[in-house]
């Protein structure tokens, strides 16, 4: 276990040197993922949230989150006010690119996600954010491919 933990670490680092690919070190941190949660559908799962944010249906959805450089929080139980609060975001010509995703399993129909993104909002100069990293945190429904959980810090 350790071994392998050292061998997943190296190849990150590796993953990580590379950079600029445009190609996401999408990683998995053991098997035994539900079905409609590998490892390449959570990646197109995330992918699509990030270019039309969508989440799971309400009975399913739990939470959204964000907290930003500027101190802004914005915090949502409720599907629908994400739903707004985030769609609202990308109208605005809000952007972000998957740079890191791991996944694990978390139950019979989740998976539990870890990211790191870049991400620009065209407000983000006169609001005094001047870094484009964020990392983050969420859940995926893996019945629905959507994304169920997902809560960011930064930039």
């Amino acid at each position: 276990m350790l071994l392998r933990a050292a061998l997943l670490a190296g190849a990150l680092l590796v993953l990580a040197a590379c950079g600029g690919s445009g190609k996401t070190a999408a990683t998995t941190t053991n098997g035994g993922l539900p079905p409609g949660c590998t490892v390449p559908e959570v990646d197109r799962t995330v992918r699509a949230f990030l270019s039309r944010p969508n989440f799971a249906p309400a009975g399913v959805f739990e939470v959204y989150g964000t907290q930003e450089s500027d101190g802004r929080k914005f915090l949502a139980r409720n599907r629908d006010l994400a739903l707004a609060h985030a769609r609202s975001r990308f109208q605005l010509g809000e952007r972000s690119r998957l740079i890191e995703l791991r996944v694990a399993p978390q139950d019979f129909n989740h998976a539990r996600v870890t990211f790191r993104l870049t991400r620009f909002g065209p407000d983000f100069r006169r609001r005094g954010i001047t870094s484009r990293l964020v990392s983050g945190a969420g859940t995926i429904d893996c019945a629905h491919q959507k994304v169920a959980a997902w809560i960011t810090k930064g930039p």
